[in-house]
């Protein structure tokens, strides 16, 4: 007998793996998970050598013998298979049979000794005893409350691969017992400070994006339950129960963004944020594809928002908002702000914080007065 393991728990098992393996790559194994037997246990474990996740499932078994398949054809056949169990028999030349109710499938895997390692807690705990250093830090923290820190960052961080010390959430401490964590592709700019008593390290660490999206998802099954991010300087990890997800941390310094967050703004404006996010989507369907520019023009008692395009056409929306100032207009992109709505709960007012033309604009909002988001103007 070869492994024989619940579907619907191999199932869930493979849906963390499937953000990781990479789907197009020139190294092979990194398209694989890899599969380890032990007493009563499956232990499933994935890496694109920055970030790492594993986990262990229940299982039956009567081979000790660890295997390679391709992560996401396996998850398609599991996803799609009839039956309540899976079985695994491994074959000649690395390839392994696989069973699901009537439907049999052969899938070809790799040498399990070629699959490379991937920096664990008990690895950096290991090293930390061999120097004879502490963690660098431990942050303890709700899962709902780091959730939400995540959500409201990582959409700032920057997609551009090259501006690497922007490719990843600056945490830091803020304050004694409390924590930040700041995002900016350049453009734009997220940050969110929370409570976390206990907390304290020196200077700050990049948490790449990919491995706080795959952190994410462990955290969405966790509950309201405490959860411990760990630091040590070269490396990030959480581990949840028997899923422990690891990274890399980004090596460069993060830009000094305290400068970049205006201290006041001239006009403080208030805005249903319902109404508001409305009409952005209605006006941005005649902004530019590329640069998604919208016009908000400031009138007496009144916010426009609009866009024009010469070959398409022209939209405008006007929003009732208590404004007496000197009239003026100031551009933006579109999708930059509509990120920033969509994390604000529905229902609630927002401040756009607004000086003039060419001043970055400042979105907060009484539902989290620990979040601010900067956004740069733009010329239309």
């Amino acid at each position: 007998m070869g492994l024989v393991i619940d579907r619907a728990a191999l199932q869930t098992a493979l849906s963390l793996m499937q953000g990781i393996v990479e789907r197009r790559t020139t190294v092979p194994i990194l398209g694989h998970v890899l599969l380890e037997p032990g007493s009563g246990t499956l232990r499933l474990s994935a890496t694109d050598l920055e970030v790492g996740i594993c986990t262990e499932i229940a299982a039956r078994t009567g081979k000790d013998k660890s295997i390679t398949l391709n992560a996401r054809k396996l998850f398609e056949i599991v996803r799609e298979a009839e039956g309540d169990e899976v079985k695994l028999d491994t074959l000649d030349n690395d390839w392994v049979e696989l069973k699901c109710g009537r439907a049999k499938f052969k899938m070809m895997g790799l040498d399990p000794r070629s699959f490379p390692a991937m920096p664990s807690q008990s690895v950096a705990k290991a090293e930390n005893a061999a120097a004879k250093k502490a963690l660098k830090a431990e942050l303890g923290i709700a899962s709902t409350v780091l959730a939400s820190m995540i959500d409201k960052t990582v959409f700032s961080v920057s997609p551009d691969e090259a501006r690497y010390n922007l490719s990843g959430v600056y945490l830091e401490a803020a304050g004694p017992g409390g924590v930040r964590m700041v995002a900016t592709d350049g453009h734009r700019l997220s940050m969110i400070e929370r409570e976390a008593p206990g907390f304290s390290m020196e200077g700050g660490a990049i948490i790449p994006r990919k491995g706080l999206q795959e952190l994410r998802k462990i955290l969405d099954q966790t509950g309201d339950q405490d959860v411990k991010l760990s630091l040590d300087g070269q490396l990030a990890y959480m581990k949840r129960g028997a899923t422990e997800v690891s990274m890399r941390l980004v090596e460069g310094e993060f830009p000094d963004y305290r400068g970049v967050i205006p201290k006041e703004s001239r006009h403080a404006i208030q805005v249903d944020r319902d109404a508001l996010f409305a009409a952005l989507k209605r006006a941005a369907i005649f902004s530019n594809e590329r640069y998604h520019g919208v016009k908000f023009a400031l009138t007496a008692g009144s916010l426009t928002v609009s866009s024009t395009s010469p070959e398409m056409g022209e939209a405008s929306e006007s929003l009732d908002v208590d404004f007496t100032g000197e009239e003026f207009a100031i551009g933006f992109n579109a999708n930059y702000l509509r990120d920033v709505l969509g994390v604000i709960p529905s229902g609630n007012k927002v401040e756009l914080g607004l000086s003039d033309d060419v001043s970055p604009g400042v979105v907060r909002t009484e539902a989290d007065t620990k979040f601010t988001y900067v956004v740069m103007p733009m010329r239309l």
